[in-house]
């Protein structure tokens, strides 16, 4: 028995490194790839480069508009992600706090908005912006951001505003704190594992998202960054190493995010896990 506990220790090592192998080889070869011509891509897809070359990198970045793309995808997620976060922190504190058939019934519609696939709604919801007039416009995108990252948000929050003594909030009444007040001065800063999660989850949902703007945003000028690498997608002729290089411009801004918030988004998903 004692034997047997560290062959299993070293087991489950071999297979998590195996794991680990599998999941980053193809992020080495996306990138081992764009520092490769055509030609010498097509003829050593999987090896490293014969001449390390940068051309396909600046080619992407002038292609892609590089500059003003990441303007309107930064400008969307930002809104958007902020919106979300208020929003959503009032409603789950909201929820939380007023235990009724009211608020329960509320609850159950924003969780029976995660059920919902959004390609249900696509027609609908272009229906509705042209009816509203902002189609084609930022402001149209980030309203449907803000009702499709809403649900989860709710859900994730609704679990740590439980975990908040409510203690707190009565001695900030007793010392006259409104209840706004009290909110944004007690309750939004206790919750900031949850925040910080809840940010960081939905600015990846964003950034990375393609079938909305592209849906939303027919105009080239106002085109996201993902909509933008799209365009060297030919019917007839694909460049992958152009393709690759604007994959990595892509990943590089949203990485850069991640490495300066992986501590707050791993606790903050460990504390969910057991207060949900």
């Amino acid at each position: 028995m004692n034997r047997s506990l560290p062959l299993l220790g070293r087991i489950g090592k071999a297979l998590l490194w195996c794991f680990t192998l599998v999941y980053i080889y193809p992020i080495v070869l996306i990138f081992l790839s764009a520092f490769k011509t055509p030609a010498d891509l097509a003829a050593n897809p999987f090896g490293l480069p014969e001449a390390w070359t940068g051309a396909s990198f600046s080619k992407a970045f002038d292609t892609m508009h590089y500059f003003r793309s990441i303007l309107n995808t930064i400008g969307i997620a930002v809104v958007s992600v902020a919106g979300v976060v208020i929003f959503a922190s009032m409603a789950a504190y909201a929820i939380s706090r007023r235990n009724n058939r009211f608020y329960n019934a509320v609850y159950l519609l924003f969780l029976a908005g995660m059920i919902v696939p959004f390609q249900m709604a696509m027609i609908p919801l272009y229906k509705v912006l042209q009816g509203l007039d902002i189609i084609n416009t930022y402001q149209g995108v980030i309203f449907i951001y803000l009702g499709m990252l809403a649900p989860f948000s709710v859900f994730l929050l609704s679990g740590f505003v439980r975990g908040v003594p409510r203690e707190l909030e009565e001695a900030a009444l007793v010392d006259g704190s409104g209840m706004y007040r009290t909110f944004f001065r007690i309750v939004l800063p206790l919750l900031k594992p949850a925040v910080t999660t809840v940010t960081v989850l939905n600015l990846f949902s964003v950034w990375n998202d393609f079938l909305m703007p592209m849906l939303y945003l027919s105009d080239s000028r106002k085109a996201t960054i993902t909509v933008q690498l799209s365009s060297f997608q030919g019917m007839y002729y694909n460049d992958w190493s152009l393709i690759f290089a604007g994959v990595c411009l892509i990943v590089l801004p949203i990485l850069v995010v991640y490495l300066f918030a992986q501590r707050f988004i791993i606790s903050g998903i460990t504390a969910g896990a057991v207060k949900g």
